[in-house]
């Protein structure tokens, strides 16, 4: 497998609730909030609309989308992602912790 398929990611999803949806906005929340439990990486609250989930590649990246759609089913308006590879930890003694760095 790959390297870049088995690296660390976060990603940070802000949900806006639709006041006109037709569930009410704190539903839309916990509609995304029930999702991100249940997909699988670590995931917690970042803020009253945000979550975040974390772990590998692939299984971030299938989370991020599974609690995407559960936020758009809800009625919320925009779903913001922000994802992050994990940078690498640099040895002991070492500066830096990114791939390429000097």
């Amino acid at each position: 497998m790959p390297g870049h398929n088995r690296d660390e990611l976060t990603a940070e999803l802000k949900i806006t609730p639709s006041p006109r949806a037709e569930q009410p906005p704190q539903a839309q929340v916990e509609a995304v909030m029930r999702a991100a439990g249940e997909a699988g990486p670590a995931a917690h609250e970042a803020g009253p609309d945000s979550v975040v989930l974390s772990g590998g590649r692939e299984e971030v990246l299938d989370a991020a989308r599974r609690v995407t759609e559960a936020a758009l089913d809800a009625g919320a308006k925009t779903v913001e992602v922000r994802v992050e590879a994990q940078e690498e930890s640099g040895r002991f003694g070492e500066a830096g912790g990114r791939r390429g760095s000097p």
